[in-house]
């Protein structure tokens, strides 16, 4: 038997015992709150709470350090990946040269760029094969 279950059955036992007593006064007419029996029961009351936290504790959850770690170490090289990706993209896109029509007049930095990719953008536009079918259908 563990010293927990031990705790445990001596608790119980005196809580009884002085249940039984707190009864006995009753039926005898004696008010058991002016008694000293009530501050026994409250003194007992809170020893089972003890033994009761205890036990809480032993059950709670552990941290697994090693698990943490690994998913601590996995985040931070997404995250190191990520913001490298980031920087590498707009830096391309500066080295490339901004060409504006003089025909048609500029709305919006949007255009700007879609011209920039446009005019920088050597090879042929493929239609679809999806459009081709669709040609074919009609």
């Amino acid at each position: 038997m563990t010293p927990l279950d031990k705790a445990k059955l001596d608790l119980t036992g005196a809580y009884t015992i002085n249940s039984l007593f707190w009864m006995y006064l009753n039926v005898c007419g004696i008010n058991p709150k002016e008694h000293a029996v009530k501050q026994e029961l409250d003194r007992i009351r809170s020893y089972m709470n003890r033994v009761k936290d205890i036990q809480d504790k032993a059950k709670a959850p552990k941290l697994d350090k090693g698990a943490a770690k690994r998913f601590v170490k996995s985040s931070l090289w997404e995250a190191a990946k990520k913001q490298i990706e980031e920087h590498v993209t707009p830096k391309e896109n500066k080295d490339k040269p901004i060409v504006i029509d003089e025909e048609e007049p500029e709305t919006s930095g949007l255009s700007r760029k879609r011209k920039r990719d446009s005019k920088t953008d050597d090879t042929p536009v493929k239609p679809s094969k999806k459009k081709k079918k669709k040609k074919e259908k009609k």
